[in-house]
């Protein structure tokens, strides 16, 4: 007794091989295209620094020197970039640091050495004259401004 066994499915020809071979291709590479564009997104993000927050500390109790004690922190919160400011501070020399202000845009800060002025406005240049205006003598200058 011999058996025949007939398949119920067609015979895959060399055309339709082809076009299932590019189906693959162009969904792999549409895979890919997607990758690599949410990898240059989420880098280009990282490298640029984005942080929400800034924030300037300043130690103006050593007289002798026309620019005082500062630091300038950034962080994803306000109290990290806080936080920052003080430690910058602290590394530069100063001993009395406290925190002058914090900003989520722009931030300023002026001084002559022994009168200090900040500001904090949506434009670099807005808090810097705002920071000079503070600080309210005319030997005052800018000597640090930031914007997130």
């Amino acid at each position: 007794m011999s058996l025949l066994i007939v398949s119920s499915q067609p015979r895959m020809l060399v055309a339709d091989r082809w076009t299932g071979i590019e189906y693959i291709m162009k969904h792999f590479a549409r895979i890919g295209f997607a990758a690599a564009f949410a990898l240059t997104v989420s880098a280009g993000s990282l490298l640029a620094g984005d942080t929400k927050w800034g924030a300037f500390a300043v130690d103006t109790s050593d007289a002798t020197t026309k620019t005082p004690y500062y630091g300038v922190g950034g962080g994803d919160s306000e109290k990290e970039a806080s936080d920052n400011a003080m430690k910058f501070c602290t590394e530069e020399g100063g001993k009395n640091c406290t925190l002058a202000t914090t900003y989520e845009q722009c931030g300023a800060l002026a001084s002559n050495g022994s009168s200090i002025g900040w500001g904090k406005a949506p434009s670099k240049d807005d808090a810097e004259k705002q920071s000079m205006q503070g600080c309210g003598k005319d030997d005052c200058k800018v000597v640090a401004s930031d914007c997130n």
